[in-house]
């Protein structure tokens, strides 16, 4: 049985996840606008062709340094750019549901935070496998407490708009079952608005 928090920290559900899918919105926007900024203004051949020439080595010569590099640059900052788009927009219909009561339009956000926890989850798993392996024992520790808290909290966020959701579910007078220790049971719920 999954724990349903009844408030966010020293707030309401609602306001909490209301709190949680702003500071996405606003984090998310400042992040476009940098990945904007770094492709239209930002002279990034000019600069990676200056990192290729300090680490110039034996294996690989400025110009094949450079032409590896600068795709993979522009990849990491246009798929950067698009994933913060879809998190901004996500988090744009969890405020629109939350606001309007429409339980439809959260379902996205927590699907996007589960499928975020999964891939944070592999990312450590490989990450503090491969510390491990090279016998950094301190990198693995820090690893893993980081990872730890940042997973923690995303699942906390998780569950906050998760009971949000069904609370408003059965205020709507939907039923939902509910996990007990003695099996499932039906929720009580009270008819307050219209169904979707």
């Amino acid at each position: 049985m999954l724990w349903e928090p009844s408030g966010c920290c020293c707030c309401s559900l609602r306001t909490g996840s209301l709190v949680l899918a702003t500071i996405v919105i606003v984090t998310g926007t400042l992040g476009m606008i940098n990945e904007i900024g770094a492709l239209i203004v930002g002279d990034i051949p000019d600069t990676l062709r200056e990192v290729c020439e300090k680490e110039e080595n034996d294996n690989m010569d400025v110009d094949e340094c450079y032409n590896f590099s600068l795709p993979i640059v522009y990849g990491v900052l246009i798929t950067k750019l698009v994933l913060d788009i879809i998190q901004v927009t996500i988090s744009i219909l969890l405020v629109h549901g939350i606001l309007k009561n429409k339980t439809r339009f959260m379902i996205p956000y927590m699907i996007m935070v589960l499928v975020g926890i999964i891939i944070m989850g592999l990312v450590a798993l490989l990450a503090i496998g491969a510390m491990a392996y090279s016998g950094l024992w301190l990198g693995v520790f820090i690893f893993a407490l980081m990872f730890g808290l940042i997973i923690f909290l995303e699942t906390y966020c998780l569950l906050v708009v998760r009971a949000l959701y069904l609370q408003l579910k059965r205020q709507k007078g939907q039923r939902h079952m509910i996990l007990t220790e003695q099996g499932y049971s039906r929720a009580k719920t009270e008819e307050f608005g219209e169904y979707q």
